[in-house]
């Protein structure tokens, strides 16, 4: 047995190994409740109440809880694609979470933040104030349109809107999330409906609960912030996927070469 059969058969055992042990990080997948959140029950509204009902919502459907990690893991968080991501709403507001929650009600961290409430050009009746990120001057959001945050072992998180003050309203939703494109903040009917879907992502759906009728009765459609987060595989799991590829090539190579 030469040197390179003993290094593909090690690589090819490596990479198996180490990636069969973290098969999540492997590919990028999170779920609701690593982030916090409930995952999205179509059965339960997250349209809230419209003008034309008078119906009492006396609480949020999905509030997002306290979460944290055994050591370090990072999230990606992102604003590209799918089309659909960004902020609605007419109030200015920043996506991130609350660092240390029951440490006096912790602190908040930015993930991504508007510099004016919408999109030059967004309005009530197409796309209920839509904010979306980019490096032009007509954008709510300025870029960057991703970003990587390190959540530390053993530290409690709890999603947020920044509207002045914390807001903890979110859902998660696994591969696709749909939801009203047009605010039950504004219009009695049911509105236009759209779909974010992109396999293996979880998609989180923020409400600033801000608007309401009166007394507890909330407006709530959980869009006011779209994100599309996604874990980070972890340095050995990418070395041993190098591994197990740069095994397999050798495998090939010594047999293409006997051929």
């Amino acid at each position: 047995m030469n040197f390179k059969t003993i290094v593909a058969r090690v690589g090819l055992a490596a990479g198996l190994v180490i990636t069969s042990a973290a098969p999540s990080l492997a590919t990028g997948n999170l779920t609701p409740a690593d982030l916090g959140l409930d995952a999205f029950d179509p059965s339960k509204p997250v349209t809230g109440e419209t003008q034309a009902n008078a119906a009492p919502l006396v609480a949020f459907p999905y509030q997002a809880r306290t979460f944290s990690f055994t050591k370090e893991r990072r999230i990606r968080f992102s604003l590209i694609q799918p089309t659909g991501l960004g902020s609605r709403g007419k109030s200015q507001s920043s996506f991130g979470f609350v660092m240390s929650p029951e440490k006096s009600g912790g602190t908040f961290k930015t993930i991504f933040a508007e510099v004016r409430p919408f999109d030059s050009g967004s309005n009530a009746q197409t796309n209920d104030w839509l904010g979306t990120c980019g490096t032009s001057r007509k954008n709510a959001i300025l870029a960057p349109c991703e970003r990587e945050i390190a959540f530390r072992g053993g530290t409690l998180y709890q999603l947020a809107l920044n509207t002045g003050n914390a807001m903890q309203f979110g859902v998660g939703a696994l591969d696709q999330y749909t939801f009203n494109t047009v605010s039950d903040q504004f219009y009695p009917q049911a509105g236009s409906f759209t779909t974010v879907a992109e396999p293996g992502a979880l998609f989180i759906g923020m409400e600033d609960g801000q608007f309401r009728r009166s007394g507890n009765r909330f407006y709530y459609d959980y869009q006011d912030w779209v994100v599309k987060a996604e874990a980070v595989p972890e340095p050995a799991t990418l070395l041993g996927l190098g591994v197990l590829v740069g095994g397999m090539l050798l495998t090939q190579r010594r047999k293409a070469q006997s051929a």
